[in-house]
């Protein structure tokens, strides 16, 4: 039986969302960004930790200098946590915002990324944008990050230079996604935690059977 989404491979996946079996490409392709996957499917699970992984690997393989990939890998290790929250503080603003692409969410980040190198220096100031989807999504993210800073339970401690550390890795990863492409890094964040609020509005956008 061919896959009801694409017509054309065969359908090997048993997806609860249709109801139908489907081809693991469109699986892969569509989950989560166009179809409402149920929270225990186990396809979602799987694929939610290899994107994980492979962007991972893929941000790692893009950077020439060693010392960079090796600040990197440790910021991917130690503050793992970290950069979950402000993922999944990108997904909850993005919601239902058809407008916001990468491009909106690499200047947020860089925005906050001169903030914070501000403040390094012993001067408080914090950068503007004249867009507000830009401003708005700076100042969630700026929230999540001193949330976790006044955590003073937390392990280990997040410091200002584990923050511009964090804010590099987010940004190399909208770079890689290609920010200017449309919205590849957003619909990577959608997978990867769709309890955020990423998941797809069922009544608009979705394919149907």
């Amino acid at each position: 039986m061919k896959c009801p989404l694409c017509d054309a491979r065969k359908g090997k996946r048993f997806c609860p969302a249709k109801q139908r079996q489907i081809c693991a490409q469109c699986c892969g392709q569509k989950r989560v960004v166009e179809i409402a996957c149920p929270a225990d499917c186990r396809y979602l699970a799987e694929g939610q930790d290899f994107q994980r992984y492979k962007n991972h690997m893929a941000l790692l393989a893009s950077l020439e200098q060693p010392v960079e990939r090796y600040q990197v890998l440790q910021t991917l290790v130690s503050f793992a946590d970290v950069l979950e929250e402000l993922e999944k503080a990108v997904v909850a603003y993005a919601g239902g915002l058809r407008t916001l692409q990468d491009s909106h969410v690499h200047e947020a980040v860089a925005q906050l990324e001169k903030s914070y190198r501000t403040e390094s220096r012993g001067i408080i100031y914090e950068e503007g944008s004249s867009n507000p989807l830009v401003q708005g999504l700076a100042a969630d993210l700026r929230e999540s990050i001193e949330r976790r800073r006044a955590d003073l339970e937390a392990q280990p401690p997040l410091g200002l230079e584990d923050v511009l550390s964090c804010l590099r890795v987010l940004e190399s990863s909208v770079r890689h996604y290609g920010q200017d492409a449309g919205a590849g890094y957003l619909n990577f964040l959608r997978r990867s935690h769709p309890e955020a609020g990423g998941r797809p509005d069922q009544s608009e956008g979705l394919i149907t059977l």
